[in-house]
């Protein structure tokens, strides 16, 4: 029994032993030391904002245009931000501020004034929201119009929603195949055992529930900066190849097929093959830095991507998958989040 005792007892020391080199591990690379002095920095000059701001002392600082948008975004997204959040569904919402101007300087006191508005705009929107899992993940701000007397910014909230399948599939099967757009020919049936005529089927949204689920996130308390929205209205400005004659083929990296080529009766179903092929296209497109032909900011990572099928009707049909692609700096706070609930 004594022998017994001594190796349980020697279990449970070793046993917290381990919690406390485990959480003293944790807060070591949590701590300010281990933390990009350039991320720190950040979090100085926005915790001193806010510290300014909320004391409602009058103050005769004034900012550049530049930097009253850049203060009330990055405010938002380091105060609210969830950058290591996984999502399968973004939405967005946005609104318009004003900030008035004068000599060209905006006051920091309206400027902090203008942020506390966009939050509890944000927050409104948020909670109105009948969704599950609900979270903020990135604030972007850019300006609407600018004049002597004003500036006008549209503030965009990127939310996520829903919560992430147990099975999240980075590649199509080899069984279904998805309409192009589910509006298409009153919901086209498409082959395979789960796109049925009774399951709305779309390749645009599939290829983007896979773009998410599988395009990863950093661990820990991370926020994104200086958002930038890239749009892709026309594929064809996008070829696989470059300097080739334009055909239906898999010509451009999103879908994209006109009649003009010889196949005036699509069916609206894409191709088993072809939907593998445009999902990798896709992912090569929006991950590949710009400096070697791809749509990614150097220093940028992929906040989401937004993407939908349309049919263009002019000469000949077109038919098109289009996408919005938001990108962001990352970086780490060791400041706890806020919610916006």
């Amino acid at each position: 029994m004594k022998t017994q005792f001594n190796f349980t007892f020697l279990l449970i020391i070793l046993f917290a032993v381990s919690i406390i080199a485990s959480c003293k591990k944790e807060q070591q690379a949590n701590s300010p030391q281990n933390i990009p002095a350039s991320d720190l920095k950040l979090a100085t000059m926005l915790n001193s904002f806010k510290e300014r701001g909320k004391s409602h002392l009058k103050s005769t600082a004034e900012m550049t245009i530049d930097s009253a948008i850049w203060y009330i975004g990055a405010t938002a997204n380091y105060t609210y931000g969830d950058a290591s959040r996984e999502t399968e569904r973004t939405w967005t919402d946005s609104i318009f501020i004003t900030l008035p101007i004068t000599n060209g300087k905006i006051s920091e006191g309206e400027v902090f004034n203008k942020y506390e508005q966009v939050i509890d705009s944000l927050r409104t929107i948020y909670q109105s929201k009948n969704e599950e899992n609900k979270q903020l993940l990135a604030v972007a701000i850019e300006t609407h119009s600018l004049n002597a007397a004003s500036l006008v910014c549209k503030v965009t909230g990127i939310f996520a929603a829903g919560i992430l399948p147990t099975n999240r599939p980075c590649t199509f099967n080899d069984v279904d195949s998805y309409c192009f757009w589910y509006l298409w020919q009153n919901h086209a049936i498409c082959a395979g055992p789960n796109t049925t005529s009774t399951v709305v089927t779309d390749a645009a949204e599939e290829t983007e529930k896979r773009i998410m689920w599988c395009k990863g996130v950093p661990y820990g308390n991370y926020w994104y900066e200086s958002i930038i929205t890239i749009s892709i209205n026309d594929p064809t400005l996008y070829p696989v190849i470059p300097n080739v004659t334009k055909s239906n083929y898999r010509y451009a990296k999103l879908f994209w097929n006109s009649s003009q080529y010889n196949n005036p009766d699509i069916n609206g179903c894409i191709p088993l093959a072809d939907l593998s092929f445009y999902l990798a296209q896709t992912k090569q497109l929006i991950n590949t830095e710009t400096s070697v032909g791809g749509l990614r900011p150097a220093g940028y990572s992929l906040i989401d991507i937004d993407m939908w099928g349309l049919i263009l009707q002019g000469t000949y049909t077109e038919y098109i998958h289009r996408a919005t692609v938001r990108y962001g700096i990352l970086h780490f706070s060791n400041d706890p989040r806020n919610s916006l609930d």
